[in-house]
């Protein structure tokens, strides 16, 4: 049995700690020495018995993806699971999330499996044999559940990353979203309708900031280029340049001694040229968006006083 062991920890490192049943029959594991590494609590059942853990370790999540598509054959991580894969924010996690254009109608415990009716499917294999949805693919699932701004960040921060293109979506886009489909709608207004001359890469308070300004005034404008007497561009995260009035939103990188001195330089060549620079913290708008926003406007209504 040592050498059996020795043989099913290999095959568990190549499969983020999994093995199968098959792999066991075919080390010559029938099922009392099954049984009986269950109970020693060297072999951990995952989903119907066909697919087993080593030991009590936590699985990641390339580890629930790939168990789940060993138990439900044709299917790949979607949704909220791929968007945990990828890495993308403000998705909910903690749930395990396939899809599969089987006709069956597979269980599994602790995994949602949907029927899906997508023709040309987009999905990325994992090197170790599980499939997820593709970014651009994941945006248009999880569009079914999150709302509108959620769904912007999350496409801003693909974007930001280069997990998706403006263009590669579009196409996608073009082929997937059609009437009656759910999410189609949101996806087609909230990603399809983004206009492409509108810069990305925001972080997210400094989108959930520009869009509650935009709301009281499209004059607001989103990374606003700022030409500078020596020949160079700055870019102010949202700005109204009617009153040349600038915000910028300041996370942790933006605390150290370097800069600091940037920010200040920066603010002092806006100066020199009218512009106003105000600056709030990702803190203020993640802790009190509606207060940074009345302080923005009441800036705004003040320096347009003055211009005036």
């Amino acid at each position: 049995m040592s050498r059996q062991l020795a043989s099913i920890i290999r095959i568990a490192d190549l499969r983020h700690g999994l093995v199968l049943l098959d792999d066991l029959k075919a080390l010559g594991i029938g099922k009392t020495a099954r049984h009986r590494l269950v109970s020693e609590g060297l072999l951990r059942p995952i989903h119907r018995g066909t697919v087993f853990a080593i030991g009590e370790a936590k699985l990641d999540i390339s580890a629930e993806i790939l168990a789940a598509c060993f138990a439900v054959p044709d299917s790949w991580a979607s949704g909220n699971t791929a968007a945990e894969y990828w890495g993308i924010r403000r998705i909910p996690r903690g749930r395990i999330e396939l899809s599969t254009n089987s006709t069956r109608n597979p269980r599994l415990a602790g995994v949602r499996v949907r029927r899906t009716n997508l023709i040309e499917i987009d999905v990325v294999e994992m090197i170790t044999g599980g499939k997820v949805s593709s970014p651009r693919q994941t945006l248009f699932e999880i569009a079914l559940e999150v709302d509108d701004r959620t769904l912007l960040s999350a496409y801003e921060d693909c974007l930001n990353r280069k997990l998706v293109t403006v263009a590669g979506v579009r196409e996608f886009g073009s082929r997937s979203v059609k009437m009656g489909r759910h999410g189609s709608a949101r996806f087609r207004r909230v990603i399809l309708g983004r206009p492409d001359e509108v810069p990305f890469a925001m972080s997210h308070p400094e989108l959930e900031l520009a869009k509650a300004l935009e709301n009281y005034d499209p004059l607001w404008l989103r990374q606003y280029p700022i030409l500078m007497p020596g020949g160079f561009t700055i870019h102010a995260d949202i700005a109204r340049p009617d009153i040349k009035l600038g915000v910028e939103v300041d996370g942790e990188l933006h605390d150290t001694p370097l800069e600091i001195h940037r920010d200040k330089m920066r603010d002092l060549h806006a100066a020199a040229l009218g512009w106003q620079i105000i600056r709030l913290t990702t803190a203020d708008i993640e802790t009190n968006l509606k207060a940074s926003v009345a302080l923005v406007l009441e800036i705004a209504d003040t320096r347009k006083k003055q211009i005036a």
